[in-house]
């Protein structure tokens, strides 16, 4: 059993040769094309497993084993199959070459150890740093020889076969397993070391480490660049003192100096320093003492960051606020942004002066529902529902969202017209401008256009539609009667005996008269839908809509009754009218709005003749 655990070690050894190798060139590797890398992994796969052949065990003449194939399996498993292919060349025509009954047995072993090892990595889809993959090869591997044995029983006998079972198993599992997790851990490391280069190679900040005696042991790219450097290694072992002038460089030694003798971190230390061009740069440096496995201090890691831009940044900003808080105080108009959450961001004073009752609750920080609760409790604002005072604020919030333009009056008298416009963030900016003195003025003018409106269609002296008001009524009037079907009455009034009235009493007397009259008419009418005017001098008309003769007489009997009692109250003498009724019946023959006027004017002379201080009705045509 000797004869077999000594050689079989001694593959063992070998393997660990080549995989410390493999493991120690793959930082070099890796630098290297793809087609060169892998031909060299497979040239050093294959020399391998060349190694271990000249270590083999004869189980007979001719019959051979050793751990070239654990050796192949794993290069296929980790490089794929063009070092497996490289591979399996070197180590078969070596095998081969040496000859024996065994030799194209051992041939395809070769080949199916590497088909082990490329169907292990089709599994794991890669040579992931994952250790299962490892044992689960080396289950193959060991598996596979188990296979073997069973095919060399054709050439040699059982026992010598299963003289081969234990050793070649164990050591195959042990070659295929530490042969890869040494590869793994490599790999592992490798890909670790090259990410922390491409790091620090890449980082913007100026990293790098010094020694106790604070020279350079190693720097990125920005360094390097930073001094005028090409290549990071032209750097190492410099100090300060090479790259800066003196009064600078001493300054840092004796920084460092009390950082690695206190043995503490300095974090985000500020520095303005004053270039070679004279020139103002700011420096933010983290700086952490190193200290070796015994506990000395053995160096330091720094970090330097150029601010300079944020710097000038950050005074262009308190420039452009200092502008701006500048620019809102003498600005007129009162200016607030919320955010889109109905936050309040700032705003200036006069923003919080036009609303003198709630200005404490208008700062920073307040939502808009509770600036507009204020203003509804203290009565600031007009026009607030008393009954849904939430649901109003909730409302009125909500316009925030969108772009619009709203006035509001306030409690002492003054209007102010809000203007909401929308940010790209969603935020709002409100514009607040007292418009009191226009609107005032708009105001002013509505109430003179509806004056001069009143003026001209109402008679001047009594207050009543004037006669071409009652003119466009009565047409109109009597057309939508007559669409309707509905009949439509009209009643003419005059005054008695007025001139002898007025030329007695005088005309003053006689301008009251008339009021007394009109006034005693607008009484005496019950229905917003009636018309009375001033039909001229001391003539006046009544349109009563939807109302037929007999209601009319009434209507008519009514007024006189009424003109008689408050002219004996009011002017202190009885004056009297007479009245003249006519009704608009379609179903009688056509009227227009000139033939019921002559209607009713004639029933008017009649009632004169018949004594006057009476209701005269037209007679139907």
């Amino acid at each position: 059993m000797s004869e077999i655990w000594q050689p079989l070690i001694a593959n063992l050894a070998v393997v660990a040769l080549f995989s410390s190798i493999w493991s120690l060139a793959s930082d070099w590797l890796d630098k290297q094309r793809w087609i060169v890398r892998k031909l060299c992994i497979g040239v050093l796969v294959g020399s391998a497993a060349v190694s271990t052949m000249l270590l083999t065990v004869e189980i007979v003449p001719g019959v051979v084993y050793d751990l070239r194939t654990c050796v192949v399996a794993v290069g296929a498993f980790f490089s794929g199959p063009l070092v497996a292919a490289v591979a399996i060349v070197m180590a078969g025509t070596y095998r081969v070459l040496e000859g024996g009954s065994g030799a194209g047995l051992g041939v395809f072993h070769l080949a199916m150890a590497a088909l082990v090892g490329l169907g292990v990595r089709a599994a794991a889809r890669s040579p992931l740093p994952n250790p299962f993959w490892v044992f689960v090869l080396a289950t193959a591997m060991a598996l596979l020889l188990l296979a073997m044995v069973f095919l060399l029983t054709r050439v040699v006998s059982l026992e010598d076969a299963r003289e081969l079972i234990v050793p070649g198993t164990v050591l195959s599992l042990l070659a295929t397993l530490m042969m890869g997790l040494t590869i793994l851990a490599a790999r592992q490391a490798g890909r670790d070391r090259s990410i922390l280069r491409a790091a620090l190679a890449q980082a913007p900040e100026f990293l790098y480490v010094k020694d106790a005696n604070g020279r350079f042991l190693t720097v990125n790219e920005a360094v390097a660049h930073h001094h005028g450097y090409s290549d990071p290694t032209e750097m190492i072992g410099m100090s300060d003192f090479d790259l800066t002038d003196l009064a600078r460089a001493q300054q840092l030694h004796e920084q460092e100096r009390r950082i690695m003798e206190s043995r503490t971190a300095v974090l985000d230390l500020e520095e303005d320093v004053v270039d070679k061009s004279g020139q103002h740069r700011w420096y933010r440096t983290s700086k952490v003492p190193l200290t070796g496995k015994d506990g000395r201090i053995v160096g330091l890691a720094g970090m330097t960051v150029d601010t300079t831009a944020v710097k000038q940044l950050e005074r262009e900003l308190i420039e452009s606020r200092d502008r701006l808080s500048l620019a809102m105080s003498e600005m007129s108009d009162g200016l607030a942004l919320f955010d889109r959450n109905g936050y309040l961001v700032f705003c200036n004073d006069q923003y919080r002066d036009a609303f003198p009752r709630s200005a404490h609750t208008r700062v920073p920080g307040a939502h808009i529902n509770e600036i507009l609760l204020e203003c509804a409790r203290t009565g600031e604002q007009l026009g607030i529902p008393e009954d849904d005072v939430e649901g109003w604020a909730e409302r009125v919030g909500s316009l925030l969202r969108v772009p619009n333009v709203v006035t509001v009056e306030l409690f002492n008298g003054s209007y102010l017209q809000l203007r909401n416009q929308l940010a790209s963030n969603d935020s709002a900016l409100v514009i607040v401008t007292d418009v009191t003195d226009l609107k005032l003025a708009e105001l002013a003018l509505i109430e003179a256009n509806a004056d001069l409106s009143r003026k001209a269609s109402t008679d001047a002296l009594t207050g009543l539609a004037n006669r071409r008001v009652f003119d466009e009524a009565l047409e109109r009037d009597m057309a939508r009667c007559g669409r309707a079907g509905t009949p439509l009455s009209l009643i003419l009034l005059d005054v008695d005996r007025f001139k002898h009235y007025n030329d007695f009493h005088g005309h003053q007397a006689g301008d009251r008269c008339l009021v007394m009259v009109a006034n005693a008419i607008k009484t005496s009418l019950l229905r917003p839908a009636d018309l009375a005017a001033r039909y001229g001098g001391e003539e006046f008309a009544v349109i009563l809509p939807d109302t037929g003769l007999a209601g009319a007489e009434a209507v008519a009997e009514r007024i006189r009754t009424s003109i008689a009692a408050a002219s004996t109250y009011d002017l202190g003498s009885e004056v009297t009218a007479s009245l003249g009724v006519a009704e608009y019946d379609l179903t009688k023959a056509p009227t227009t709005p000139e033939s019921l006027v002559r209607r009713a004017d004639g029933a008017l002379y009649s009632a004169k003749a018949a004594g006057r201080n009476r209701v005269m009705a037209a007679a139907a045509e």
